[in-house]
């Protein structure tokens, strides 16, 4: 391996020790180890967004399918992202307007449908939810890690994955600081290592125009001695999915990605309402070079290397390419963009993971026990740790390719949060029982419909939850003003205030003296 793999991996390393070390030092209270305080700035919020969304997913799996279906990919994939993207500045100005946000996703769920219950079963429910679907999504940043690191050095991948866990401890423990910076420099080295490797790429095969004659006229197999495939069906639009396949893949990455549950974490960071529209409308703007040049190096590698070497999957796309045709420095920095994917959004993943047992499920069954926040702060690095080790010890069998193991999750996470978050925000009429309904019915709809082969199981789970809503919220009374007033009016009343005090646990004087109320209606709930 040249001198100018270590310099940069070195380089990246003491930074991101010392982000941690830094991060570890701010983090004061346990809303500040889960959210950043509800404080984060623009920059640090674009940063930790961008990185987020540009997971090896995106960097590995991406170019990957380009390489197998062609341009179909960029309709399942990048379109349904940037899609799922732009519509989150709506969201953003909803889920940010309380003065008294949520510190987590399922907190917010209870705050919406199930303010004045002591244990909410919803948040439970959502919160063991969230712990599946986000271990997952570390698995497969676990994964990508692996794969990048044993084509960089020839360590063995299962070995090569264990060096993962450092840095995951570097990066997670420090909370929701710690992510934030490191993810903004991980956003740089992404843009700038990705440039680097699409220059080398136009270079190598003579631009776009060759690349594009190229692509359209081969039939050579994904693998050696596999398949051929037919002339022009790499610039076909549905590719080698066909449309109901393909219309499946888009909808679970556009609306299932927009009420991901990570997203909804991220929009309760920035410190007001407007910095959250804000975050997500640059976000937008700053992935557009991204993925152009995944675009570029996903085609050009089918140029470059007709078929993969049996045995590779085209997750090893990027880093086989990039070490054949780029030069020893350049390289360097293209594959730590690649690690630096995995590990932006491993850590964010890994936090969500963390805080969904600890807080939302662990703290939640104890409603009366005290937690004082610098041992709920040294629980849950602890959880995180856990965490980290089950997610690495569960990759060294990886089962599935990078991109569509996060369409499945997304997927399923649409499913099941759609019409709670979306009409929780927007339809004062929505109630718990509609909410109850949505995410059970969503999420056991798109199981049972995947686990049935159905070439659309997103739109199977996501109807199924809407009507199941819908009947829940018109047979059932409306709710009361403490469980949407937050979110529709720029006032609330004492006892909503005093409602959203209680579930943060803040001191029991203050939530008395705003309404004496509240404590009856809770006692009756």
């Amino acid at each position: 391996m040249s001198i100018s793999y270590f310099v940069v991996f070195g380089a990246y390393l003491l930074f991101l020790a010392w982000t941690c070390i830094a991060s570890i030092r701010q983090v004061e209270s346990l809303s500040d180890f889960t959210t950043g305080g509800h404080r984060m700035g623009l920059l640090l919020g674009v940063g930790t967004s961008v990185a987020t969304w540009v997971s090896v997913a995106s960097v590995m799996g991406v170019p990957g399918y380009l390489y197998r279906t062609g341009v179909a990919a960029i309709i399942g994939w990048v379109a349904g992202w940037f899609l799922a993207t732009a519509v989150m500045p709506i969201l953003a100005q909803r889920v940010r307007r309380p003065e008294l946000p949520a510190r987590t996703f399922p907190e917010f769920i209870r705050m919406r449908y199930e303010p004045f219950q002591r244990v909410s079963v919803l948040q439970l429910i959502v919160a063991v939810l969230m712990l599946v679907g986000y271990f997952i999504f570390c698995h497969l940043q676990v994964v990508g890690f692996g794969i990048v690191f044993n084509t960089i050095t020839g360590v063995p991948y299962e070995y090569a994955i264990f060096a993962f866990l450092a840095l995951l401890a570097l990066t997670s423990l420090g909370g929701f600081w710690s992510v934030a910076a490191t993810d903004t420099l991980n956003a740089v080295l992404i843009l700038v290592g990705l440039a680097f490797g699409t220059g080398s790429i136009l270079y190598a095969t003579g631009g776009i125009g060759p690349i594009l004659d190229t692509v359209a006229q081969t039939t050579a197999p994904i693998n050696v001695g596999g398949e051929p495939l037919e002339p022009g069906i790499l610039l076909s639009p549905a590719g080698t999915f066909g449309w109901s396949v393909l219309i499946g893949i888009f909808m679970s990455n556009a609306v299932g990605a927009s009420v991901a549950p990570h997203w909804i974490n991220r929009f309760m960071a920035p410190k007001n309402s407007k910095a959250a529209v804000l975050q997500m409308m640059w976000t937008v703007v700053a992935l557009i070079p991204i993925f152009v040049c995944l675009i570029i190096i996903g085609l050009g590698a089918k140029a470059l290397l007709p078929s993969l070497p049996d045995g590779k999957t085209t997750d090893y796309i990027m880093p086989l390419i990039v070490q054949q045709h780029a030069p020893a420095f350049v390289g360097a920095m293209t594959l730590i963009a690649l690690l630096a994917a995995a590990v932006s959004t491993a850590n964010s993943m890994l936090l969500n993971c963390g805080t969904s047992l600890y807080y939302d499920i662990y703290r939640s069954c104890f409603p009366e026990r005290k937690f004082d926040d610098r041992s709920a702060t040294r629980q849950l690095r602890i959880a995180v740790l856990v965490l980290g080790v089950l997610s690495v010890l569960s990759a060294i069998k990886p089962p599935l390719l990078l991109a569509m193991g996060f369409t499945y999750v997304y997927g399923a996470f649409g499913a099941a949060f759609m019409w709670p978050v979306w009409l929780g925000l927007f339809w004062r009429r929505m109630n718990r029982t509609g909410a109850y309904a949505g995410v059970v019915i969503g999420m056991i709809a798109y199981v049972a419909a995947k686990s049935l082969d159905a070439s659309n199981p997103f739109v199977v789970g996501a109807g199924l939850s809407l009507v199941a809503t819908l009947v829940g919220v018109f047979l059932t009374p409306a709710p009361p003003k403490e469980a949407y007033e937050a979110y529709f009016e720029p006032e609330v009343s004492p006892s909503t205030r005093a409602v959203a005090l209680r579930i943060r646990r803040e001191s029991d004087e203050v939530q008395v003296a705003d309404s004496p109320a509240v404590e009856l209606k809770g006692a009756s709930a």
